[in-house]
C-alpha cells in the first residue's frame, strides 16, 4: 500500500506500535518505570497527528479509561474519515471487551457497552457517507475472541515455588534462577522448563491442580499453532483462568468480588483453546465487494488476513495461514486462496 502511495489510518490496532502507517494512534503502554503513557504513545504513533488529535479531542478522555477513551478514539476516527479519506482504515474499540472483564460476559454493563458500540459504528458508518466515500467502502466488523465467565484463579507459579522449581520475589514475581515457570495467556498457560527433567513429576502436578481440564504435551501444542518451546500447554475448565503470581495463599482460589477492575482480577477471560464449547466470536462483512445475505456457518481467525488481503487486492510472496472466505467475496475465485 505504501508503494502504491495509499494513504492509512490505525486508531488502538494491536501490535502498530512504530508502523509506517499514515496516521497511527497506537494501542501501547508503558511498562518500565522510567516512562509514562504519553512518552510511549508519542514514540509509537504518528506524533504530530497524535498531538492534533488530542487537542481537538482530548477533553473526551479520561485518561485510558473506558468508555472515554472509546468516545476518542470513536471522534479521531470519524474527523480521519471525513477529512484524510484514508484508504485503509483500522479501529480497534475495547469499551465492551473492558466491561465484560470487569463485570461479566453478559451483565449489564456489556449489554450497555454493546449499544454504545453500535453507536460508535453508526458514527463511522455516517463519515463514510459524508466524505463521499461509503459507495466504495468494504466495511468489516469482527471481534478477536469471546470471553467466559470466571470466579478462580490458577497460580501455578506458586505450586512451582513450594516445590523449589523457581524463586519468587517479594513483588509476586519470578527470579530468573527458575527451572519451571508458567505463563499466562489466561484461561490456558504455557509452561517452560531449564534444566528440570522430572517431567512425568510436573504433568502429574499439572494434571492434579483443580480447576486445569487439560494438558497437552509440547509435540500437541506446537502442532495447535502454539509456541513450540513451551514444555506443556494447559487450559483451564470454565469458570477458571491462571495467573503468573506467586506469593498467594493457596495454588486455586476465588476472585474476591472487591478486587475486580484491579491488575489480573476478571470476572471474564478469553485465552481459552478455540475448540472449547460455546466460544466463537463474530465477523460481519459488508460493501460493493461483498455478496448479500450470506452466511458462512464455519471459519477460522487464521482465515481473515487472507479474506482481508483480497479484499484490498494485495499478493504476499508467500501463503499466508488460514483460506480466504470466498464464499463472502464477489467475483473471488479457488485461485486466490
Amino acid at each position: 500500500m505504501r508503494r502504491q502511495h495509499r494513504k492509512t489510518a490505525a486508531f488502538l490496532w494491536p501490535v502498530t506500535a512504530g508502523s509506517k502507517i499514515t496516521y497511527n494512534l497506537a494501542e501501547i503502554f508503558p511498562n518500565r518505570i522510567w516512562t509514562n503513557q504519553v512518552l510511549v504513545s508519542l514514540k509509537a504513533s504518528s506524533p504530530a497527528f497524535l498531538l492534533r488529535m488530542n487537542q481537538k479531542y482530548g477533553h473526551l478522555r479520561r485518561g485510558i479509561q473506558q468508555p472515554e477513551l472509546d468516545d476518542f478514539i470513536t471522534a479521531c476516527a470519524v474527523d480521519t474519515l471525513k477529512h484524510k479519506k484514508p484508504w485503509l482504515t483500522l479501529i480497534h474499540l475495547v469499551d465492551m471487551d473492558s466491561m465484560r472483564h470487569r463485570y461479566g460476559v453478559r451483565s449489564d454493563e456489556a449489554l450497555a457497552a454493546l449499544h454504545r458500540l453500535d453507536q460508535r459504528v453508526g458514527r463511522l458508518i455516517d463519515a463514510t457517507i459524508e466524505a463521499g466515500t461509503f459507495a466504495q467502502t468494504n466495511f468489516a466488523i469482527l471481534g478477536d475472541h469471546y470471553q467466559i465467565n470466571v470466579d478462580h484463579m490458577i497460580h501455578l507459579n506458586q505450586a512451582f515455588a513450594k516445590r523449589g522449581w523457581l524463586t519468587p520475589t517479594t513483588a509476586g514475581t519470578v527470579k530468573n534462577d527458575w527451572h519451571v515457570w508458567a505463563k499466562s495467556c489466561d484461561g490456558s498457560t504455557y509452561v517452560y522448563t531449564r534444566n528440570f527433567a522430572d517431567l512425568k513429576t510436573l504433568r502429574t502436578l499439572l494434571e492434579q491442580t483443580p480447576g486445569v481440564e487439560r494438558v497437552s504435551d509440547q509435540q500437541t501444542a506446537q502442532a495447535r499453532g502454539a509456541d513450540p518451546t513451551c514444555r506443556f500447554m494447559v487450559e483451564a475448565q470454565a469458570g477458571y483462568y491462571f495467573t503468573d503470581e506467586t506469593n498467594r495463599a493457596e495454588v486455586v482460589e476465588a476472585v474476591d468480588p472487591d478486587s475486580l477492575g484491579q491488575p489480573d482480577r476478571y470476572h471474564g477471560v478469553h485465552g481459552y483453546d478455540p475448540l472449547k464449547p460455546d466460544y466463537f466470536t463474530t465477523l460481519v462483512l459488508n460493501g460493493p465487494s461483498v455478496k448479500e445475505n450470506q452466511t458462512i456457518e464455519r471459519a477460522d481467525l487464521i482465515d481473515e488476513a487472507p479474506t482481508f488481503a483480497a479484499l484490498l487486492g494485495v499478493k504476499f510472496p508467500n501463503a499466508l495461514p488460514g483460506h480466504t472466505l470466498l464464499d463472502a467475496l464477489k467475483g473471488a475465485s479457488h485461485e486466490a486462496d
